[in-house]
C-alpha cells in the first residue's frame, strides 16, 4: 500500500512527540486528518510502529483495533505531557526579500515531486538572471510508504522577478538517480561558467561541467587578513541598464555544502563596475573599463 502526503490549513499533517507510554523514552507518532472519522489518525501500520514502540501491540492487540483508532486513543491521558508540531504546506518554497518583508513563492510542480536537500543560487545560463538548482530525492522511508524518487535534480531557470521555469533533464544535462544531498557551484574550468558538483547518498559523486551558458565575469574578493575570502560580502554588478542582481558570499550554502568563494556573475551586456558591499556595512565601487574575464576587488 502507497500512503501519500497531503496537507492544508484546515487539517494540517501533525506530529506528537514525547514519553507515549511512559516508559521513560521518546515516541514519535505521526498523524493525518481521517476523512471518516474527521478527526486525526495515526498515519502508519501498526506492526510498523509495534516494531519501534512495542507498547502499540499490547495496547492495540490487532489490526482491526489499530484500524478503529484515533490520537486521542493513543496518547490516553497523557496529553499534557505530549509536544506537537503541524505542517500545514510541504511546498518547496522561495522566500524573495522584499525590504521590508519576505514573500513566500512555492516552486514549480516539477521541484515538489521530491523533498530538496542541496540548493544552488547561480546564473547557469548567463543571461542575468538568477537560476536555482535543487539536489532531491529520499529513499528511507517505512515499508508502507513509497521512497520519493521522482526527482533527477531539478535545474530551474530565473526571470529575474522572482519566477522560475524547470528545464528538462534532456536539455540541462543533469540526469541523477539517486539520493542527491549536497551541492555547489564553482568554475572549475575556470572558462566563466558556473559548474556544478552534486553528492549523492552512497553513490558517487557528479560533476557537471557547464558549456552552453554565456560565459560571465568571474569575481574574487581580497578581505582582511581574519576574512581572506570576504565571507558576508554582496556583490554586484552596474550596467548601463542598471544593476544586475546582488549575490552574497557564504561560508556554507544548501546541505553540507559551501559554493566557491570566486562568484561568476551573469554578463548579459558589458559592465561597467562592480559594486561590493563589504562585512562591517562598508560599499566600495570598482570600475570595470574594459572586457575582462576575471577581476579582483581589495578592500
Amino acid at each position: 500500500m502507497i500512503r501519500t502526503w497531503r496537507t492544508s490549513p484546515e487539517h494540517p499533517l501533525t506530529i506528537f512527540f514525547g514519553d507515549l507510554a511512559v516508559r521513560n523514552a521518546m515516541d514519535i507518532l505521526e498523524t493525518g486528518f481521517g476523512p471518516r472519522r474527521k478527526q486525526l489518525v495515526p498515519r502508519h501500520l501498526q506492526d510498523s510502529l509495534a516494531s519501534a514502540m512495542p507498547w502499540i501491540a499490547d495496547r492495540f492487540p490487532t489490526h482491526a483495533a489499530w484500524s478503529r483508532a484515533t490520537v486521542s486513543d493513543v496518547i490516553s491521558d497523557h496529553q499534557g505531557k505530549i509536544h506537537q508540531l503541524t505542517a500545514s504546506t510541504l511546498a518547496t518554497t522561495v522566500f524573495l526579500n522584499r525590504k521590508d518583508h519576505f514573500e513566500a513563492v512555492p516552486l514549480p510542480a516539477e521541484a515538489q515531486f521530491a523533498p530538496a536537500f542541496g540548493i544552488c543560487v547561480a546564473d547557469f545560463d548567463g543571461d542575468g538572471r538568477e537560476d536555482l538548482f535543487l539536489a532531491q530525492n529520499f529513499f528511507a522511508f517505512h515499508l508502507e510508504d513509497s521512497r520519493l524518487d521522482a526527482s533527477r535534480g531539478s535545474l530551474l531557470r530565473g526571470d529575474g522577478k522572482g519566477g522560475f521555469t524547470p528545464v528538462p533533464g534532456p536539455v540541462s544535462g543533469i540526469k541523477i538517480y539517486g539520493e542527491q544531498r549536497g551541492a555547489a557551484v564553482a568554475d572549475f574550468d575556470h572558462d566563466g561558467r558556473p559548474d556544478l558538483v552534486v553528492t549523492q547518498n552512497g553513490a558517487a559523486t557528479k560533476l557537471f561541467r557547464n558549456t552552453g551558458a554565456r560565459p560571465g565575469l568571474r569575481v574574487r574578493l581580497a578581505g582582511p587578513p581574519d576574512n581572506p575570502d570576504a565571507v558576508g560580502a554582496v556583490v554586484r554588478l552596474k550596467f548601463a541598464s542598471g544593476w544586475g542582481p546582488a549575490r552574497e558570499i557564504h561560508a556554507g550554502s544548501g546541505y553540507w555544502s559551501q559554493d566557491s568563494a570566486c562568484m561568476v556573475l551573469g554578463t548579459p551586456d558589458q559592465p561597467k563596475a562592480v559594486e561590493v558591499s563589504w562585512p562591517g556595512g562598508r560599499r566600495t565601487e570598482q570600475a570595470i573599463s574594459q572586457p575582462s574575464g576575471e577581476v579582483t576587488v581589495k578592500r
